[in-house]
This record gives C-alpha cells, sequence and structure tokens, in this order.
C-alpha cells in the first residue's frame, strides 16, 4: 500500500467519523431550538408551540394570544380554561370566530377545546384564540406573558409567552 493510499484511508476514516458526529450536533441544536420556542409538560403530554400574546396599545383593555397545542399522549385531552394573573387582566378566556349573518363575531368555548390524541390544535386570529379581558395595562412589545392551562383530567400547565407586534395587521378589538 502506497503512502497516498494510506494517507487517503486515513482521511476518508476521519471525514467518516465526522459525518457521524453532524447528525448529534444537529439534533443537538434542533432540540435547543424546540425549547425555545415550545412548551411541553410532562404531566399534561401537551406541548405549546409558537405562541405569543399580541401587543396592543397602552390604554387597550382586550388583548389576544395564539399558540398551538400539540397533545403527544395516548389520550385525548381538553383544554378547559386558561387563566392569567390578575395584575395582567381580570379574565382570560377560549374564544372561537363565526359567521353570523355574514358578520365576524367571537364566542367564548365554554366546554374547552378537545385535542385527539397525537395531534395538534392552532389558536390563531380568525379562529380559536385566547383572548384577555380588562387588561389592567396595554401589552408591550418585547415582554413576557405567563398563562395557566388547565385541562380536564385536573392538570394544569404554566407557560411563559413573548409578546409580538404583527406586522401589517390591523388591531382590532371587539370587546
Amino acid at each position: 500500500m502506497s503512502l497516498f493510499s494510506k494517507s487517503l484511508k486515513s482521511f476518508v476514516i476521519a471525514t467518516g467519523l465526522f459525518s457521524l458526529s453532524l447528525p448529534a450536533t444537529s439534533s443537538v441544536h434542533e432540540h435547543k431550538h424546540e425549547n425555545h420556542h415550545g412548551h411541553a409538560s410532562e404531566q399534561t403530554k401537551v406541548m405549546v408551540m409558537n405562541g405569543y400574546a399580541r401587543a396592543t396599545f397602552a390604554l387597550a383593555k382586550t388583548g389576544a394570544v395564539y399558540f398551538t397545542l400539540h397533545n403527544t399522549s395516548d389520550s385525548d385531552k381538553t383544554l378547559m380554561s386558561v387563566s392569567v394573573s390578575s395584575d395582567v387582566a381580570s379574565e382570560a378566556q377560549i374564544h372561537t370566530t363565526v359567521m353570523e349573518e355574514d358578520v365576524m363575531k367571537m364566542r367564548e368555548l365554554t366546554n374547552g377545546v378537545k385535542i385527539q390524541a397525537g395531534e395538534m390544535v392552532s389558536f390563531e386570529s380568525g379562529g380559536r384564540h385566547i383572548m384577555l379581558m380588562g387588561l389592567t395595562k396595554g401589552l408591550k412589545e418585547g415582554g413576557d406573558l405567563a398563562l395557566t392551562l388547565k385541562f380536564d383530567d385536573a392538570s394544569e400547565m404554566k407557560v411563559k409567552l413573548p409578546i409580538k407586534k404583527e406586522a401589517g395587521e390591523s388591531h382590532h378589538h371587539h370587546h
């Protein structure tokens, strides 16, 4: 075996070992990325992803919160209610938007929102969302909002979501 062949063989082995380590590095980065954008609870086996509260003007009395819930458990879960500190708002409600005689209206979902096992449910503008009512002050961009999600199995999940402005969207508050 020539010196060139031995060097090439060493290079190929080293390259192979390096490439084997890449997926591990990549998955560590992905895990950190998920933790940054999602909150998971072992107790509920529900993950909150891409959540945020929409920034409001200073004197706003209502606010909206959006996220996606991913039920990673083997059984269906129902989000029954949401609460927020009284320092933030007097009440948090689960809402949906419905069409009634060509008019979009918001309605409270008093029976909660079911998330089937292994499925995801989105809370987004124009659909299901969390409505904060009786804000004590506006939701300022760059801040955080702490929420407690309560499920039908009596489990609770505390999440902290960023407050963000939505570029290009007109702010409308219906309450």
